[in-house]
């Protein structure tokens, strides 16, 4: 009944329990990704350790290719940091976890219409890769 009366919303999803909320004390997080694409999907990235020596690498740094998150169009490149983190899911080594509820946006705002390279779900995992 209720999925009848309310509108149909296309947004992630986000559940968050805190430590005084649940009964043994523990923080809880769940996301819901609205796309059938990503049904079963569970990210991993790796830790990794890379070496920036520009003196052997032509005075140049190791770059990072970004794609977009949900189109998997080629971005550009930023620069590889010299460490990164253990990424599962939404979720680093460090335990800082990230969610999104985006549902839309400004479209002046939107990544074909500036030069931004990153675009939120590269923001996202980029971020948890190197905090």
């Amino acid at each position: 009944l209720l999925a009848t009366i309310l509108p149909v919303i296309h947004a992630c999803t986000d559940i968050l329990v805190t430590p005084g909320a649940s009964v043994d004390g523990s923080a809880l997080i769940a996301y819901n990704a609205d796309s059938p694409n990503l049904f079963g999907t569970v990210y991993h990235y790796p830790a990794t350790t890379t070496t920036n020596d520009t003196h052997s690498n032509n005075n140049q740094t190791n770059k990072r290719p970004i794609y977009d998150w949900d189109s998997g169009a080629y971005r550009g490149e930023i620069d590889e940091a010299p460490v990164t983190y253990n990424v599962v899911g939404n979720a680093n080594e460090h335990g800082l976890v990230i969610g999104e509820t985006t549902f839309g946006g400004v479209a002046a705002l939107a990544w074909t219409q500036t030069d931004g390279i990153l675009d939120y779900g590269s923001l996202i995992y980029v971020t948890l890769q190197r905090s």
